[in-house]
């Protein structure tokens, strides 16, 4: 029979995820080609950094950049011409829409970053023909911002009350490390999925302190979040309490007999809980066993 003590120590509530979140980015982004044509160059890797305006790929554009010079031309003659009283208002607006028809025909031709970031899925070849279709199976390139990232998590509708914005939490990344982040939750999301009837969840976001790390999206997240806490209160391991609800008790060790022994908890925490009334620091409470049932007045041998 194992027993353990009860003591005076720090304790914590905590709600945890009802399965693994995700590493998320703040932006995540496909981008397409605007048009049809043959890819003529791919300027990027999987995996490279890329800054915002950068061209990452374009299709065959000769004619649409030639459209383009000649437009530009015309709309700098018609200014000129303008300033003289040689060209008409009209004429100089109709030479502007034709300029910004021409750039945006070029554009569509190229597929630019929007943001800095890091290329995450590359689906391009040279020489390939790129089409412009409703729903696209793989896009031609994915990007992901280099901002801090967040983690996207679900946990059961009965704690929804307990976890509040603010709250903090640690979040274990074992893509990065087997030691939890530091995080706080910076948004509940106030409604129940029922796509799983018999698990019902919602949904909640975090931030996490990266401590200068790279935290890759997509990673698996697993999240605890710590919704009250309190320190130097009595407490027992969580193993050794039994029943349920406001009948809670403990079988404490009496000489060679344990005792059978009503308790009020006040945090209960995974692993500890703070126990509010019904034990002392000096007693002793028994660990169940598989072997055997416990039952008040059973005369036990401890093994320490």
């Amino acid at each position: 029979m194992r027993v353990a003590p009860v003591t005076k120590a720090h304790v914590e509530a905590t709600v945890s995820s009802v399965n693994s979140g995700t590493v998320r980015a703040e932006g995540n982004t496909e981008l397409a080609f605007g048009t049809v044509g043959r890819v003529k160059e791919v300027n990027v890797k999987l995996g490279d950094s890329v800054r915002a305006g950068q061209i990452l790929a374009q299709v065959e554009n000769d004619d649409l950049t030639s459209r383009l010079q000649s437009a530009l031309e015309e709309y700098e003659r018609s200014q000129r011409l303008s300033k003289s009283d040689a060209m008409s208002k009209s004429g100089v607006t109709q030479a502007r829409a034709n300029y910004d028809a021409a750039v945006t025909a070029y554009e569509k031709s190229l597929i630019k970053a929007p943001y800095d970031g890091v290329v995450a899925e590359l689906n391009l070849e040279v020489g390939e023909l790129s089409q412009i279709t409703a729903v696209i199976p793989q896009a031609p390139i994915r990007i992901v911002d280099v901002k801090p990232r967040y983690v996207r998590a679900e946990i059961d509708e009965v704690d929804l009350p307990k976890v509040k914005a603010g709250l903090p939490a640690r979040v274990k990344i074992l893509a990065i490390r087997k030691e939890p982040f530091k995080a706080r939750v910076r948004k509940v999301v106030p409604f129940v999925s029922s796509i799983r009837e018999q698990d019902r969840t919602s949904e909640i976001e975090l931030d996490i302190d990266s401590e200068g790390l790279v935290l890759p999206a997509g990673a698996s997240a697993d999240v605890e979040v710590i919704t009250d806490t309190k320190d130097d209160v009595l407490t027992v391991t969580s193993r050794a309490l039994l029943g349920r609800g406001e009948d809670r008790y403990v079988y404490v060790l009496a000489g060679s007999k344990i005792k059978k022994t009503p308790v009020r908890i006040g945090i209960y925490g995974y692993t500890v809980s703070e126990i509010a009334s019904g034990l002392s620091p000096s007693d002793e409470v028994v660990l169940p066993s598989d072997k055997f049932e416990l039952t008040d007045g059973l005369r036990v041998a401890v093994v320490k």
